[in-house]
């Protein structure tokens, strides 16, 4: 079980919950697509661990029903949201009280999200460019990040929502090398 990909299944609960920023046309279409999985979702406790299928389940359906522009929206109000929980606010706490809240510091701090979000997933390294760029990197990265336009998109969003969060506005794209199982993330603001 250990070598198996998870997310934690509080992360997954706050995406869910961000549906309901979506249309109400979204929403209802969503909810009659993946019955099953909401169940799923709703029903773990959230300290569990859920195997990430069930958050690529949800994300794709976010995506086939809003696009690629929709599903970073969508990441990145469910990261924003994510943040004010149990889980990230300690860390994000941490970071404004020892280096003040800006894009690179908490962008530089991702991998500690990263760890209590994903298992199994790889890991996530922060490579520093310039003053208004990083690179994220996720070295071994498997299954839905290396096969899953969709899941890359929302993923993408997620770090746009770190930037939100450091009093920005920015851009990120992505670069899938399948192969090395390695997938950066060009962030800039």
């Amino acid at each position: 079980m250990s070598g198996q990909a998870r997310m934690r299944a509080s992360y997954i609960q706050d995406n869910l919950a961000a549906v309901e920023a979506c249309s109400p046309d979204v929403q209802r279409r969503l909810f009659a697509a993946i019955p099953e999985t909401i169940d799923e979702i709703r029903s773990a406790a959230r300290v569990d661990w859920l195997p990430i299928g069930v958050d690529v389940v949800l994300t794709r359906t976010v995506c086939e029903l809003t696009g690629f522009s929709g599903v970073r929206d969508w990441s990145r109000r469910a990261f924003l949201s994510a943040v004010q929980g149990p889980m990230l606010r300690p860390i994000v706490r941490a970071v404004v009280s020892l280096f003040g809240l800006t894009p690179a510091t908490v962008l530089r701090r991702a991998p500690m999200g990263w760890q209590q979000i994903y298992q199994g997933c790889g890991l996530l390294v922060v490579v520093p460019m310039t003053p208004d760029h990083m690179c994220l990197r996720i070295e071994g990265a498997n299954g839905p990040f290396l096969e899953n336009q969709c899941y890359v998109e929302g993923t993408c969003g997620t770090f746009e929502g770190a930037v939100d969060l450091g009093g920005a506005r920015g851009t990120v794209e992505a670069h899938v090398d399948a192969a090395a199982k390695r997938v950066e993330f060009d962030v800039r603001w």
